[in-house]
């Protein structure tokens, strides 16, 4: 039986009262005799609902009736210099102040120096296959007043590259960017979307195959924030300072997390990640890769608005600031780790080193799966 929608009261008249204003050095301008159409964006349809003009100081004002399906969004948008800027979604009855206001900026195909304020890679596990989902997060930062837009089809707005051997390049649509304003040729990512003063993040994913490790990154570009979160325990990082700093979990998977902040432009980071061995701990693995580091970066935003990022993670926490004692379950997800490269690192193991080995780690697994269940602790 197919229930029915929730429907909107339609009796209540709403209203939004606000402006548009131009971005200057100078402070913001009013523009008036502006267009501004209010939108109903909802799962049964969407579309302009009305417009106006603004008038004096840039003022606008729209009253309406909400109708529909009760999920639908409205929000108010105007056109300037042949780019869209929108308000926030009207949640209020009655929106003005900030949440109403329009800031339009003027265009340029020039050159203007668009900052990294964060940047942040994202380092998983291995697929069956072998090869490691990578996801990369880019805070961009526009501190201009003047919004850019590309000189043309070829020259991006931003560009960046990928390690070699990268391959199943994927954009995050999740943020406000559409597929179609990033481009993605060879080992050059470019972004062609219109970067209006203030902060838009660039998100993707793609995979490495083992023979990419130990992966070199150089930074590009200084780089206000960079962060690593890596979920191999035995990871080894060189080349420039990271500080270490609690681990972050997402959906009871661990991943060790490193900061380092004004990193410049002609730094480089190496990730050295030992090999793997055996069936077995491919298995302990399976299920975990692209798609969790996709829902990862569907929330990932804002960490270059403040000195350290912060993570927004949906499912994800951070640790305290402080040192923090590990929980059983990790402190086994070390041992085991560390025991593999250990192994891993005799050339020729003495007899009877390989049925140790695994006796070992049979019982670590065993005891990581108790606690995991809620059994016994690790003692």
């Amino acid at each position: 039986m197919n229930l029915p929608k929730q429907q909107a009261d339609t009796t209540a008249a709403r209203s939004v009262d606000g402006h548009v204003v131009r971005g200057t050095r100078q402070g913001p301008s009013p523009v008036l005799n502006q267009w501004v159409v209010l939108h109903r964006v909802g799962p049964d349809r969407a579309g302009p609902l009305d417009s106006v003009r603004t008038e004096a100081g840039g003022r606008y004002h729209i009253r309406y009736h909400t109708s529909g399906d009760t999920s639908a969004l409205y929000f108010a948008s105007t056109s300037y210099g042949g780019i869209a800027y929108f308000t926030s979604p009207l949640r209020a009855p009655a929106v003005k102040g900030d949440d109403a206001l329009i800031t339009v900026f003027d265009t340029t195909s020039g050159p203007v120096a668009i900052k990294v304020g964060g940047r942040h890679l994202i380092i998983g596990i291995p697929h069956p296959n072998g090869s490691r989902p990578v996801g990369e997060v880019y805070d961009l930062q526009n501190d201009s007043t003047v919004t850019v837009i590309a000189r043309d089809s070829t020259t991006p707005v931003w560009l960046t590259h990928l390690p070699p051997g990268a391959t199943a390049f994927t954009l995050n649509t999740n943020g406000d960017l559409a597929a179609g304003a990033v481009a993605h040729r060879g080992s050059v990512v470019g972004m062609f979307a219109p970067l209006s003063p203030g902060i838009r993040q660039l998100a993707y994913t793609y995979d490495l195959p083992a023979s990419s490790f130990p992966l070199t990154v150089p930074m590009e570009r200084a780089t206000g924030v960079f962060e690593l979160l890596v979920q191999e325990p035995s990871a080894r990082l060189s080349g420039i300072q990271m500080k270490e700093m609690p681990p972050v979990t997402a959906d009871g998977r661990l991943f060790r997390r490193f900061l380092a902040q004004d990193v410049p432009g002609d730094a480089v980071i190496t990730i050295d990640i030992p090999k793997l061995i055996g069936a077995e701990r491919q298995k302990a693995y399976l299920g975990i890769g692209i798609v969790l580091l996709l829902l990862m970066l569907a929330a990932l935003g804002y960490a270059a608005r403040r000195s350290l990022p912060r993570l927004g993670f949906a499912g994800l926490r951070r640790g305290p600031t402080g040192p923090t004692e590990p929980s059983p379950s990790e402190t086994l997800v070390r041992a085991i780790a560390d025991l593999d490269a250990n192994f891993e690192r005799q050339a020729s193991p003495p007899p009877g080193a390989r049925t140790a080995y695994e006796n070992r780690r049979a019982k670590l697994k065993a005891e990581l799966a108790d606690v995991l269940a809620g059994g016994k602790r690790r003692t």
